[in-house]
């Protein structure tokens, strides 16, 4: 039997289907202990948070947050509300903003926003007997720290020199001054062993402030920055970060050739000298200095 504690935040409630999907995967296995703590953000009405509710997940507590540090904030909460010695691995998700026709790029390829939660939830549960592999996986060898989705385990880097500066500023903090060999689960969706998570409250990280969440911000917060942090988490405990992932390759075949068919038709960029670029079936329409206002 596993201890295993379960964090779901909840922003986008169109996606909470897929949260309830895995989560029913996850408690069809009954020989594991399973607490799950879901936090709202404060901007969801009462009628959207019955929505939750009525799903009736068992051992489910909701609670609501400020709507700051996107989901990293409520994961620093609910740090500080349990006891990790209590359990053995915690689940981390979130619900995503599935834009259709906006891509990621992820190790090389290109990954729909919708496709992105799919394939970080599938990781870890993509079937009840998934998930089961997956909890006896960690529990026969030591050596793995964390369980994510194989397409979204990647270096830690950032092109953001603000989002360098923390990260660097954030790993001198738990002593982890090189971190280049560090991987990381871009989307913060995993299975990790809790073990590996108390150095967050030894060093008073899980009391930092952050900012207030934006749609539109991709990067450059000390959110951000911390989704590095947690796989660097997984270095410093001299583990290692894996993925079990069914293949996938038809999805991400069509992936890319979506992704390849709207740049061709239509494509908007900002240049290296600073200009917005439009170009339509690859013929430039527009060309203008980018303003930040």
């Amino acid at each position: 039997m596993a201890k295993i504690l379960i964090h779901v935040h909840v922003y986008y409630v169109k996606s909470w289907y897929k949260i309830e999907k895995c989560l029913k995967k996850i408690m069809a296995d009954k020989s594991n202990e399973v607490k799950i703590l879901t936090t709202v953000s404060a901007v969801i009405d009462d009628s959207d948070l019955y929505k939750i509710e009525k799903t009736r997940i068992p051992n489910m507590s909701l609670i609501r947050v400020p709507n700051d540090g996107y989901d990293i904030q409520p994961f620093f909460l609910l740090l500080k509300s349990v006891s990790l010695e209590q359990y053995d691995y915690l689940i981390k998700l979130h619900t995503k903003n599935d834009v259709y026709g906006i891509d990621v790029k992820s190790n090389g390829r290109y990954i729909s926003r919708a496709q992105w939660s799919n394939f970080l939830m599938d990781a870890i549960a993509s079937t009840p007997k998934a998930f089961k592999e997956n909890i006896n996986k960690m529990q026969a060898d030591p050596a793995i720290g964390m369980i994510g989705s194989s397409y979204f385990i990647s270096k830690v880097s950032s092109s953001d020199e603000e989002e360098k500066r923390l990260i660097a500023d954030f790993a001198h903090k738990l002593g982890a001054d090189k971190i280049s060999e560090s991987q990381y689960v871009a989307g913060t969706m995993f299975i990790v062993r809790t073990s590996i998570l108390k150095p967050l409250i030894a060093s008073g990280m899980v009391n930092e402030e952050f900012e207030h969440s934006e749609s539109r911000k991709l990067g450059g917060t000390k959110a951000h920055a911390i989704e590095r942090i947690l796989g660097i988490l997984v270095t410093l405990s001299k583990k290692t970060i894996v993925g079990y992932d069914k293949s996938l390759w038809k999805d991400l075949i069509t992936s890319s050739l979506a992704h390849a068919l709207r740049r061709f038709t239509f494509d908007k960029r900002i240049t290296s000298n600073g200009r917005v670029l439009v170009r339509i079936c690859r013929i430039p329409v527009c060309n203008f200095k980018y303003s930040k206002s």
